[in-house]
């Protein structure tokens, strides 16, 4: 279900429009073929918030088709991107399309949590969760260790089509324990020491959170 209601949604999407025709192209294929991409209310939020942020590096955690990195490229031009695919086959898919569309993106495939662990002294000015809902808060931990001071640390369907806010969204008892991760996620960024953070009913839901400053 949607996180809103189906007329809110339909509206947005009717205010949509894709950043490239390629691009465009590259969301049509993957929704066809029912690949969870960024929401089009996601996509439309992050190209305002990041050509306001400007990072000069970016990382992704969760590559799929590659559409989200491609996305984030075209928006900022000059900044690295580096996303992680924890699947072999689905990073050679992304890996072609990413080269199909003339980006150049870095794709390292492994564990997020160990491909980060495994990063020299690396700073990210923007980090996307968008990967196994389970394990949410272990790659923010690992990415916060290569958070810039100002950095930005962004996770994608946190509300789980208003699965996390309700169990009554999940009849069958399916998502249980994605549920439970989630909610336990959002808790730990909220009670966070280092973090200041906010959850938005953007898209499927995304939280937000950034480094507190020193002398708070």
């Amino acid at each position: 279900m949607n996180i809103t209601n189906d007329k809110v949604t339909e509206y947005l999407h009717g205010l949509y429009t894709p950043l490239t025709t390629e691009l465009g192209a590259l969301r049509e294929s993957a929704e066809k073929d029912n690949v969870p991409i960024i929401l089009k209310e996601t996509e439309s939020f992050l190209n305002v918030y990041l050509r306001s942020l400007k990072p000069k590096a970016i990382l992704e955690i969760g590559t799929a088709v590659g559409y989200s990195a491609s996305f984030f490229k075209e928006v900022c031009k000059d900044a690295k991107v580096v996303t992680i695919e924890k699947f072999l086959d689905k990073a050679e898919v992304a890996k072609k399309n990413i080269s199909d569309l003339g980006y150049d993106i870095t794709v390292l495939t492994g564990d997020g949590e160990e491909v980060i662990n495994d990063m020299a002294d690396e700073l990210f000015d923007f980090v996307f969760i968008d990967a196994a809902k389970s394990h949410y808060t272990r790659f923010l931990d690992a990415a916060m260790k290569h958070l810039s001071s100002d950095g930005v640390i962004v996770a994608d369907n946190v509300l789980f089509k208003a699965r996390t806010v309700s169990d009554e969204y999940d009849p069958s008892g399916k998502y249980k324990t994605n549920i439970k991760n989630l909610r336990s996620f959002i808790e730990y960024i909220m009670d966070h020491p280092k973090l200041d953070s906010a959850v938005l009913s953007v898209g499927d839901g995304l939280s937000i959170s950034v480094l507190r400053s020193i002398d708070e």
